[in-house]
C-alpha cells in the first residue's frame, strides 16, 4: 500500500504528429507538379499524366526532407514548453 507522502513528478507537453507533416508535403509536391506540367507545352513523347507522376516523385524528396525538418524543429520548441506537475497517488477505489 503506497504511503500518503509519496509524490511523483510528471512532465506534460504537446507533441506534433509526423504523418500530417509528411502528407502535406506530398500534397504540396503533387499540386506544384500539376501546375508546372499544365503551364508548359506538352511533349509528344510523354503524356501529361506520366509527366505529373515523374515531377511529383522528383519534388517529393526535397518536400519530405523540409517537412521532416520542420517537424523536428517544432517538436524541439514544444519540448521546451513542457509543464511539470507534482502528483499524488489516488486512494483505493
Amino acid at each position: 500500500m503506497p504511503s500518503e507522502t509519496q509524490h511523483r513528478k510528471v512532465s506534460v507537453r504537446t507533441a506534433p504528429k509526423l504523418v500530417p507533416f509528411l502528407a502535406g508535403a506530398v500534397l504540396l509536391a503533387f499540386t506544384v507538379a500539376v501546375i508546372v506540367v499544365y503551364n508548359t507545352p506538352e511533349d509528344p513523347n510523354y503524356s501529361r499524366t506520366s509527366s505529373v507522376g515523374y515531377i511529383t516523385l522528383v519534388l517529393c524528396m526535397p518536400a519530405l526532407a523540409l517537412a521532416a525538418t520542420a517537424w523536428l524543429v517544432l517538436e524541439r520548441v514544444l519540448r521546451r514548453r513542457s509543464t511539470t506537475y507534482d502528483i499524488k497517488p489516488a486512494g483505493e477505489r
